[in-house]
């Protein structure tokens, strides 16, 4: 009965989301496709997580992939903030489209599903949370709607990473002093905080910017000097900022 009404539900939310604002995408999925398992429960809640990627790359000499991690790993997904026990499934994360690619197995090269887009489905992948959220873009300044991954989460302050891949075309030398560039794939890697629950914007992560969030320059200046990557950076400093 648990199953059935979960079905029923991510069925009447993908309904209310095509037909509102968020563009989703649907399809069928071959039979068959679940969780290691062979219920037609399991099968019916992969179906309806499921929908067809909208972009799709075929050049053999396109320089560079369109992830950052091309291995599909288990990960939970949430729907309405609630896991499921036994829902687990593989994905990865598609830099260039933007969507959750969807497997059943870790060693499957390619997939034609993806994880429905919509803010009540969110995944927890390799420690990371993606969620489906508005924030500022920081290229063009405008409200856009993408993955964060969760960086940090405190009572007042989160910050999110925003992965990208931009495709750029092939650029021939106009001169023999210039270079020519194949077709390849750049990376993208932005930051974004959002503070008392306003829409994420751009985090300029420049120590100079970093320590104007501070009242405390001394303070600043201290957890600055810390050693570690840059996401361990940001958590120290925006662990201690939430709690003043």
């Amino acid at each position: 009965m648990k199953t059935s009404l979960l079905f029923i539900t991510l069925f009447i939310s993908a309904i209310g989301y095509s037909q509102g604002g968020f563009n989703v995408r649907t399809g069928p999925v071959p039979q068959g496709l679940a969780w290691g398992q062979t219920d037609q429960a399991a099968i019916d809640f992969f179906t309806n997580l499921t929908s067809k990627p909208k972009k799709i790359l075929t050049a053999a000499d396109i320089q560079g992939t369109p992830y950052f991690t091309e291995e599909f790993k288990l990960a939970k997904v949430f729907y309405g903030g609630r896991f499921e026990d036994g829902k687990e499934i593989y994905i990865r994360h598609n830099a260039y489209s933007d969507e959750l690619e969807m497997a059943t197995s870790p060693y499957q090269y390619a997939s034609e599903q993806i994880l429905l887009k919509t803010k009540e489905v969110f995944c927890e992948l390799d420690g990371i949370t993606f969620k489906l959220l508005p924030y500022i873009s920081k290229t063009s300044g405008n409200p856009e709607i993408g993955y964060l991954q969760t960086i940090f989460e405190g009572e007042h302050y989160n910050v999110y990473l925003n992965q990208t891949k931009v495709f750029m075309k092939q650029q021939a030398a106009r001169t023999s002093l210039e270079r020519s560039f194949p077709p390849r794939f750049v990376d993208s890697q932005i930051y974004y905080y959002s503070k008392d629950g306003e829409t994420p914007k751009y985090l300029n992560t420049s120590k100079g910017s970093l320590k104007k969030l501070f009242k405390d320059k001394a303070q600043a200046k201290e957890l600055l000097k810390s050693k570690g990557s840059q996401t361990e950076l940001l958590q120290l400093i925006f662990s201690t900022l939430d709690r003043k």
